[in-house]
């Protein structure tokens, strides 16, 4: 279990390859066991904020879209590197991003989102075209009404 130094804000991890190695926490991680992964291996080290989930309502509840989280990995030698970024979990997966890469993200999804509110006009378009075609099927079927009766 990591050992929490509250007052300088550092952690020391134990690990299989390099024995305790003490770190400097970011004030946005959420130090949990699971996040500083003891017993594992130093480069496996993981700073992680608590997750911001982004919902939408439907008629059938709030599922979750799309969930972020800061995160920092130390000691790792594949990219991001060892700067903080964004993680971004999509369709169960999760991708880093820069900073930029949130921006390109949250163009997409504004363009998702130009692209719903079309498509709603479209079924506005044809919701009314199924209701008129009721109205004169209705009319068609009922003899008094269209006579002027």
């Amino acid at each position: 279990m990591p050992d929490h130094d509250n007052s300088s804000r550092t952690v020391t991890v134990p690990t299989c390859d390099h024995g305790p190695v003490t770190v400097r926490e970011p004030d946005w991680c959420t130090g949990s066991e699971t996040t500083h992964q003891p017993g594992g291996y130093r480069v496996d080290i993981t700073h992680a904020s608590p997750d911001y989930e982004f919902t939408v309502s439907t008629s059938r509840g709030t599922p979750v879209v799309l969930r972020a989280c800061f995160e920092q990995r130390p000691f790792t030698e594949h990219p991001p590197g060892h700067v903080p970024f964004m993680n971004v979990e999509m369709d169960g997966d999760w991708h880093p991003h820069s900073s930029d890469d949130l921006r390109r993200l949250s163009e997409s999804l504004t363009a998702h989102a130009d692209r719903l509110r079309e498509l709603a006009d479209r079924l506005d378009g044809l919701t009314n075209a199924f209701d008129a075609t009721k109205e004169t099927t209705r009319a068609a079927a009922d003899p008094k009404k269209g006579r002027g009766d």
